[in-house]
């Protein structure tokens, strides 16, 4: 349950930044949930006695929430959502299994904000300025929370075509900062596909 709702409110977080709708009063609320978020999700994770952790994702988290619903979210939830439509597994767990996919995307389109995220993470300067270090940081995220994979809940390669088509008719990747194409979407898949345990 920490694992999923956290890394749904992170994601909620970073969406509500880079989403084509997004605002200066967002924002401000995204990064400092973000920055707050970042550490506190392992930690809280790890140690769910953890106080001070577990106060820091209660407080990012309801800001996340204010974040995605002065701006919105874009298309993690979108593609999350079309896996959950299918296998009626929890929110937050559909959210991080596509999550590094789509920053991955989103980078290549918006590097500037993805790099103010990753400045609001904490994270060290490597003079890449692509993004990349937003994406490296929530894959390094997942890892440590044990995530699954896509492939754990019984996808196939088969199952690829109709996941992107529903995606494509979800509302959230509308906000995304440039239009997905399908190629795009059957690509964020396979990489989480790809993936393994």
């Amino acid at each position: 349950m920490t694992a999923n709702t956290g890394i749904d409110a992170l994601a909620q977080a970073i969406a509500g930044i880079i989403a084509k709708c997004s605002t200066p009063i967002g924002d401000a609320i995204g990064y400092e949930a973000v920055r707050m978020m970042t550490p506190a999700l392992v930690a809280a994770f790890k140690d769910g006695n953890d106080k001070v952790a577990r106060a820091n994702m209660a407080a990012g988290s309801m800001m996340a929430g204010l974040t995605m619903n002065i701006s919105d979210c874009t298309a993690e939830h979108s593609l999350g959502q079309a896996i959950g439509g299918l296998k009626h597994v929890p929110h937050g767990l559909t959210i991080g299994l596509v999550l590094v996919e789509t920053l991955t995307r989103e980078a290549r389109v918006v590097p500037e904000k993805m790099e103010r995220i990753a400045d609001a993470m904490g994270l060290p300067q490597d003079g890449s300025k692509d993004g990349s270090r937003v994406v490296n940081k929530v894959r390094q995220i997942l890892k440590e929370l044990n995530f699954p994979v896509l492939s754990s809940l019984g996808f196939e390669a088969k199952d690829i075509d109709n996941l992107a088509d529903i995606a494509l008719k979800d509302f959230f990747i509308t906000q995304a900062p440039t239009p997905w194409s399908k190629d795009e979407v059957v690509e964020a898949f396979n990489s989480a596909l790809a993936l393994t345990a």
